[in-house]
């Protein structure tokens, strides 16, 4: 926009009547005459202008979304006309099943968002002001000549006036009649109490190193904010776990949508529902992304990994206290890689961007990101002297897919980690061999614990304590533990990860030497459950032992005429492991997660960390 005051000057004559008109051209704006219009600065503006005069920039509407783009060292002006600031709210379009609380009580979603609201305002139920919620998106970012500073760019500013005597506002004007804000990692967003129009400026800061344009995506609302972003203080519990990985899958779900008890009408409607949440991932070695990491429009556009329609995206009720969750099985990583995981809310897109104009909170909400790995898959092809002893590094090593990722089996539904596979078996088959064998043995078990008495009188039963449904749940879920290992790479120098079928050759044919330590020793020369060896060959691999405290309940809760008991000594240390205090699977449990709070993964569901982190994710999508 050209200065007023450079129009005036630029046009005057020498003197008043000029060239035939009656009046100087200097007392003349095109709306009213005045004695002179010199002095004002760019954006202000005579009380006669701010009626007539149109605003420069776009009009942003409620829940409406526009797409904007700015060259370094230029601003983009945009204005919320008062008509919508002082309009009719829009309506709360219900995308959940209501969720009940941890003391079974259905919390409505009107109430929950009045809650949220009243906690960002200041309390007065009378305001003769609107809060309007400004909130920004960035798609892309400008470029360099740099190295490494593809993500160092100076962020996006936002100036905002509600005084019409600054209907421009932006860099180098009056501070005390504007209010700027900085992006973070791709998006901002603000607050404003406003009674009439709103004029908004976004701005690319000048910049030396970096060129080119900003492009982005900007919405208003006076109901919630359009574009959302959840970040999540280390202290609080993460809406996204991960299961476990092989070498080009992964398995992550959600924390748990709500409390509901199964067989609940509520529960069954989270289950049944279309899956609404995505998810992207990107290879940390990967810059697209860095400067835009909680842009919804750039994680769409840059992600090299989302969640669609060839990955397996579900409800599931497994692990987590068996409440519902949503399941991510992604497809197409990189092996030996770490990838940043980002979740977002699933768009029911009324266009190709993703966004839904005219729904409360129809730009999507973005959490903070996690971090997961994917498995080496190798096997060493150098071998070192130390100290005497044979041992095998990761220098030089070759890919030996002999782990996959395996969920959804029919018997042990609660089995969701890598098992010793083949790539020459397909998952269906892997399914198969491991639900066969772990059913039929369950079912001589089953005959067996029929002869109890388990649903005598008090004084028949073997036990006041625990029953059999007890017994045969604490042995279903020891059976499936031991019978199914979770596999870990070879070449990994953990000390809970074991070396299993170390005599097998590897899947390319080669064989560890016959005088390697882990060929002479029983414990390490086999895998635990001999179908593995017979029927899956998967070669040598690693195993996170069964927890210890597995086989104890099992013999705890079962009546002694079955004669369970565990073992002890060396025995038990080669046969069992110990779980961790700092959320590293060390030992295999079903519905084990990296990085669960401590109470959960003792068992005690329910809590206020679990409740909260569910509560953060339910509250994003009313």
């Amino acid at each position: 926009m050209i200065p007023q005051s450079a129009i005036t000057k630029a046009s005057a004559p020498a003197s008043p009547g000029g060239d035939g008109f009656p009046f100087s051209l200097d007392s003349f704006n095109g709306l009213e005459l005045r004695d002179s219009v010199m002095g004002d600065e760019e954006g202000d503006v005579f009380e006669l202008d701010k009626v007539r005069r149109a605003f420069a920039g776009e009009a942003l509407l409620n829940n409406m979304h526009l797409q904007g783009g700015v060259n370094v060292g230029t601003s983009q002006p945009f204005y919320i006309p008062s008509d919508v600031i002082k309009g009719p709210h829009g309506n709360w379009t219900k995308k959940l099943p209501p969720y009940l609380d941890s003391n079974n009580q259905t919390v409505p979603p009107d109430q929950v968002g009045w809650l949220r609201k009243r906690e960002k305002r200041d309390g007065t139920l009378e305001k003769r002001t609107t809060t309007v919620y400004l909130s920004l998106t960035q798609c892309t970012r400008p470029s360099t000549n740099k190295t490494n500073a593809a993500g160092l760019f100076p962020q996006l500013e936002v100036y905002v006036s509600t005084s019409n005597k600054l209907q421009l506002p932006g860099p180098g004007k009056d501070s005390s009649l504007q209010t700027v804000a900085t992006a973070s990692a791709g998006y901002l967003s603000m607050e404003i109490e406003a009674d009439d129009n709103v004029y908004i400026s976004v701005a690319a800061p000048n910049s030396t190193d970096y060129q080119g344009n900003y492009g982005f995506h900007i919405a208003a609302s006076i109901d919630d904010y359009f574009f959302k972003t959840v970040e999540l203080e280390e202290d609080q519990p993460p809406v996204l776990y991960f299961l476990d990985s092989d070498q080009n899958a992964a398995l992550l779900v959600t924390n748990n949508l709500t409390q509901a008890n199964e067989g609940s009408d509520n529960f069954n409607q989270w289950m049944n529902m279309t899956p609404p949440y995505m998810m992207w991932a990107q290879n940390t070695n990967n810059t697209d992304l860095d400067g835009l990491e909680m842009s919804v429009c750039a994680l769409n556009g840059f992600a090299k990994v989302k969640s669609n329609a060839k990955d397996d995206v579900t409800m599931t009720s497994r692990g987590l206290g068996n409440k519902p969750k949503q399941q991510f099985y992604l497809l197409g990583l990189n092996s030996s890689s770490t990838y940043y995981g980002t979740l977002g809310t699933a768009q029911n897109a009324s266009n190709n961007l993703g966004f839904t104009d005219g729904e409360i909170g129809g730009g999507g909400t973005v959490w903070s990101r996690m971090n997961f790995t994917t498995k080496i898959g190798v096997f060493p092809s150098r071998i070192l002297l130390s100290e005497g002893r044979r041992v095998y590094t990761n220098i030089d090593l070759n890919p030996d897919n002999n782990c996959a990722v395996l969920y959804n089996l029919t018997f042990c539904s609660e089995v969701a980690y890598a098992v010793p596979s083949n790539p020459n078996k397909t998952v269906e088959e892997l399914r198969q061999i491991y639900d066969n064998y772990t059913s039929t043995y369950y079912q001589n078990f089953n005959y067996s614990l029929q002869q109890i008495q388990c649903h005598a009188d008090p004084e028949s039963m073997f036990s006041l304590s625990v029953d059999c449904d007890k017994c045969a749940q604490a042995y279903k879920q020891w059976l499936c533990s031991v019978s199914i290992p979770r596999c870990a790479d070879f070449s990994s120098n953990d000390s809970y990860k074991h070396v299993r079928n170390a005599a097998q050759a590897f899947i390319n044919g080669s064989h560890l030497p016959e005088d390697s330590p882990y060929r002479q020793e029983a414990k390490s020369n086999y895998s635990r459950n001999a179908i593995i060896d017979t029927l899956i060959k998967p070669g040598p691999y690693r195993e996170i032992l069964p927890c210890t405290d597995i086989c104890y309940t099992m013999v705890k809760d079962c009546p002694a005429a079955l004669q369970f008991g565990c073992p002890t000594g060396a025995l038990l240390n080669a046969s069992y492991g110990y779980r961790n205090s700092e959320g590293i699977i060390t030992c295999s449990y079903l519905g084990a997660a990296y990085y669960l709070s401590l109470g959960a993964r003792l068992g005690i569901w329910g809590g206020f960390y679990m409740l909260a982190g569910m509560w953060a994710l339910w509250w994003a999508l009313w």
